[in-house]
């Protein structure tokens, strides 16, 4: 198999290797390009030899995998995020080794350098959110005050995998702003959240509660007299 290499954490009900011919269970690791095609089993994947690095240390994992003649990455099914997300990595010993007497070498310089990004990373992030509230409001003059802050916040708050983490929102895209606001809307001026537990699904009752948000939409859209 060529290309990077990647262990998934299989989700299908069975998968057959394709070296060996034994069925991967779901649960079971499967070497392939990704988990949705067939690939070989853990075993046949002979990462006996490998020691499997956590993530969490970017530097360990860059820097292991530069010394590493052969790297394997293992990839797991997040489904609150709807994406696969690392597990670690399998490398071989010697350059785990390599690596921390590395990061141990320059772990002062690199902490530094840290502590600045993540300061630059906070006023970033801040203005940010400062824009995406300006944007708001030109999109939406009539809405009450400090809203536009309120949405902008909630929106756009850091790991939520709300809409204001999109790259389209990150643009300001008129489209990407609109959805914030109506999901304030559905939330704080509508029965929404009262709604669920009465045997209704999630669309009937975004169904019920559209004519509503349209009008708290067109209302808020008009530019103040």
């Amino acid at each position: 198999m060529t290309g990077e290499l990647s262990l998934y954490v299989s989700r299908r009900p069975s998968v057959i290797c394709l070296k060996c011919g034994l069925t991967i269970v779901q649960g079971k690791m499967i070497l392939a390009e990704d988990e949705k095609k067939r690939g070989w089993c853990a075993a046949c994947a002979d990462v006996k030899s490998l020691e499997l690095l956590p993530p969490g240390d970017a530097a360990m994992t860059r820097r292991s995998k530069k010394y590493s003649s052969r790297t394997v990455v293992v990839q797991q099914w997040n489904n609150k995020r709807k994406r696969y997300e690392r597990l670690g990595q399998f490398v071989e010993p010697e350059a785990i080794l390599k690596a921390r007497a590395e990061c141990e070498s320059d772990s002062a310089d690199r902490e530094a350098k840290n502590a600045k990004a993540a300061v630059k990373r906070t006023i970033e992030d801040r203005e940010y959110r400062q824009r995406f509230a300006v944007e708001i409001r030109q999109l939406f003059p009539s809405m009450p005050a400090g809203r536009e802050t309120a949405i902008a916040e909630h929106a756009c708050e850091k790991y939520s995998g709300r809409v204001g983490r999109t790259a389209s929102a990150k643009e300001f895209d008129e489209d990407m702003i609109t959805r914030a606001v109506i999901a304030h809307v559905r939330h704080t001026e509508t029965n929404y959240d009262n709604e669920f537990g009465k045997g209704k699904r999630k669309r009937e009752i975004r169904e019920e509660i559209r004519p509503e948000i349209n009008l708290m939409i067109r209302r808020w859209k008009r530019e103040r007299l």
